[in-house]
């Protein structure tokens, strides 16, 4: 995974600041409709490979709303992400739901993982909808994540992949195809993120494919599985032609349940799911 002038930590964790107190309003369960399939589509999968009752470490947590559905399911949750407001607005959640025995939240980015040394390995770890296409020290926290995690155990990531049908298609029959092909380059790029009333922030980003991310995460975890996550769907910030023509994505919805664990389209999508496994053979 070349990089090209890769962003600091500091400018990432202020463009999530900035949005953070209006995120949920924008993306949480009563905002985006499609941030809302994408989250529980994701939130299956992870619960399907996490056991029952295991002690799971998310990176880029975000306001938290994975992190409180899966401890409100009996995990136990160390919560991260590289923002403080964000980690705020977890921390806060987890006390007003009762949960600050099973979720708590740490301000740390992603390459920092190696900061922590916990007494026993976790059983699992997660990182969902592009944390890590913003995360500019992507070798340093695999191998965090290696030490970090028990041999056996899984690493389940949502990435926003570099072929999106959909998108792709709007662009070009809107006469825009640098926007359309944008996601194929291996340069450092940028993407909008919403809050509250009118507010936004651009992040920088960079797309994967599914060899992208087994090639960063080798050779202490093997790829076993791919998913697309929204193959025929449109990204969330499409997500007005979901409520204008409900019929119509009805039917893509089938289609996308359908063909999305199938070879070529499991590599496509706005996001792809992976899950990588901490190889047995390791230290």
């Amino acid at each position: 995974m070349s990089e090209s002038a890769p962003p600091g930590y500091r400018q990432i964790a202020a463009a999530f600041n900035r949005v953070a107190t209006g995120y949920d309003a924008a993306y949480g369960p009563g905002g985006n409709r499609m941030m809302r399939w994408l989250r529980r589509e994701n939130l299956a999968t992870l619960q399907a490979t996490f056991p029952p009752g295991s002690r799971l470490l998310e990176i880029g947590c975000g306001t938290g709303e994975e992190a409180l559905h899966l401890a409100r399911a009996g995990y136990t949750i160390l919560a991260t992400d590289i923002s403080p407001a964000m980690v705020a607005q977890t921390a806060a959640k987890a006390r007003a739901a009762g949960l600050e025995a099973r979720l708590s939240a740490l301000v740390l980015p992603g390459g920092g993982l190696g900061a922590l040394h916990p007494s026993t390995r976790f059983d699992g770890a997660f990182a969902s909808f592009g944390s890590l296409n913003c995360e500019p020290a992507l070798s340093q926290l695999a191998a965090a994540l290696a030490r970090l995690l028990r041999p056996g155990s899984a690493f389940v990531c949502s990435v926003m992949a570099r072929w999106c049908p959909f998108e792709l298609i709007w662009f070009l029959l809107h006469g825009q195809p640098r926007t359309a092909f944008r996601r194929l380059s291996r340069r450092w790029g940028t993407a909008a993120v919403a809050g509250a009333n009118g507010v936004r922030a651009t992040v920088p980003v960079r797309y994967f494919s599914a060899s992208d991310i087994a090639a960063g995460f080798a050779p202490d975890f093997n790829l076993e599985y791919t998913r697309s996550l929204a193959l025929f769907l449109p990204p969330p910030y499409l997500a007005d032609l979901y409520r204008r023509h409900p019929a119509l994505f009805a039917v893509l919805e089938q289609c996308d349940k359908r063909w999305r664990g199938r070879w070529p389209w499991r590599n496509l999508g706005d996001h792809i799911c992976l899950i990588l496994r901490r190889r047995e053979a390791g230290p």
